[in-house]
């Protein structure tokens, strides 16, 4: 049987069995993705690393080869705001969603993730272990210690994140538009397209309902009855009064870490119908114009 045929055969079957049969696949892979941590894995990779890593302390070019992401990862959007605003080179590597076959060398199969020195280089991965690693490389290590810049990065992470996969995930034909963004990459091939897209969105769909919704309640984020667009758009502009005020940036004149992460996450959403509202319905646009620009990204 053609690898088409196998794969259109998979999504037939996942259409029959639903969302319900599509989330279950999810937390099957959740266990195998949970089978090697981070720390482990970074930890195993340190001697191979220190070498590339001397080399971007060096700011030599090339010294970062390939970024292993998704388009639409909230932390594959921090590692990216990051390197690009530090200007360290790097190629990027579209990863497609469900089968992942570019991460096949690697024992580590979350997103993102960097390889240095080509196809048989060491690996790094984890937004926050990339960015922590790299930062003190790039004379910024006090930005780690900063309890305010902390502050911001940790909301970027727990809270920003689950809001935004809340809000794209909210009904499925939202869902189905998160995955709009694979049609531009011809390395990905239709089939797998089409699977993704049946498949991925229910999953998605089911994760935001079955899994962030409760966390948002459980950290108290959300209540029964809230609007999650409302409550949304309130934690955005609390970034932007609290965090930015009258600053430029987080971080003053320049962005910071803290800037960064929440400008990355945002990025993973860029082209929604979510983020175009989030733009016209709240106060972050001069920081997010003045972001773009930092960034080379206008």
């Amino acid at each position: 049987m053609s690898r088409f045929r196998r794969l259109a055969a998979g999504t037939a079957a996942a259409a029959v069995v639903g969302g319900g049969g599509a989330y279950a696949m999810y937390r099957q892979r959740l266990k195998h993705n949970k089978a090697v941590s981070a720390e482990d894995f970074n930890s195993s990779q340190k001697e191979r690393l220190a070498p590339a890593l001397a080399r971007v302390a060096k700011k030599q070019p090339q010294s970062l080869e390939m970024t292993f992401r998704y388009t639409t990862c909230p932390y594959c959007g921090k590692v990216k705001a990051f390197l690009d605003y530090y200007r360290i080179p790097h190629e990027t590597i579209e990863v497609e969603p469900m089968f992942k076959s570019q991460l096949a060398p690697s024992e580590y199969k979350k997103l993102p993730q960097l390889r240095f020195g080509g196809a048989d280089g060491a690996w790094l991965v984890d937004s926050d272990g990339i960015v922590d690693t790299l930062a003190p490389l790039l004379g910024i290590e006090r930005q780690l210690k900063d309890p305010e810049v902390q502050r911001w990065r940790g909301w970027a992470r727990e809270s920003l994140v689950r809001h935004v996969t809340l809000n794209i995930n909210r009904t499925l034909l939202s869902a189905w538009e998160g995955y709009r963004y694979i049609d531009a990459f011809d390395t990905i091939p239709l089939a797998n397209k089409i699977f993704l897209k049946v498949v991925g969105a229910p999953i998605m769909y089911m994760v935001a309902a079955k899994k962030t919704y409760p966390t948002l309640v459980k950290a108290g984020e959300l209540k029964d009855g809230d609007d999650w667009r409302t409550v949304f758009h309130q934690q955005v502009n609390q970034f932007t009064e609290e965090a930015v005020g009258q600053k430029q940036f987080h971080g003053g004149k320049q962005p910071d870490l803290a800037d960064l992460d929440v400008y990355g996450v945002l990025q993973s959403i860029r082209g929604h119908d979510v983020y175009q509202d989030m733009l016209q319905s709240t106060r972050i646009g001069p920081w997010m114009a003045r972001m773009d620009r930092a960034l080379g990204a206008e």
